[in-house]
């Protein structure tokens, strides 16, 4: 026995948009401390920062990294996906749009991020404490 109620009810289902999960940002928990070399070439002055990891269900496997404080965070990011052995380094060379995106592939991914540095510049990069975390890739 179907109602006008069951029909209108089963009719609004039918008709609801595809539901679809949000964006995770997830901070890694150590953070990066060292010197890094700044868009000058020379070495700033040491520095402490984390990096979010940012994945999105519409973009599998894909993870995009960013610095925490500073507009110039020059740091690789050192990734390895425990679900596939995939693995890979990421850099964040002052923060550029085109650089910190990592093809990580779907899984458990963790990571260990150091002091980078442009090749042959006057400074040199020192990590003192690498930072490290983990995160889910959908």
């Amino acid at each position: 026995m179907t109602t006008p109620a069951g029909i209108a009810l089963a009719a609004l289902l039918l008709a609801a948009p595809p539901v679809s999960a949000a964006p995770t940002d997830t901070v890694l928990p150590i953070p990066f401390a060292g010197l890094t070399n700044g868009p000058t070439g020379f070495t700033n002055l040491p520095s402490s920062t984390y990096i979010t990891a940012s994945t999105d269900p519409d973009e599998p496997g894909i993870t995009r990294f960013r610095c925490g404080a500073y507009p110039y965070c020059d740091v690789f990011v050192h990734w390895r996906n425990l679900a596939t052995g995939t693995s890979g380094a990421a850099d964040l060379l002052y923060g550029s749009s085109t650089r910190g995106i990592a093809q990580t592939g779907s899984g458990t991914v963790v990571a260990a991020f150091t002091a980078g540095g442009m090749p042959g510049y006057p400074g040199t990069p020192t990590t003192f404490l690498p930072g490290a975390g983990v995160w889910a890739v959908p």
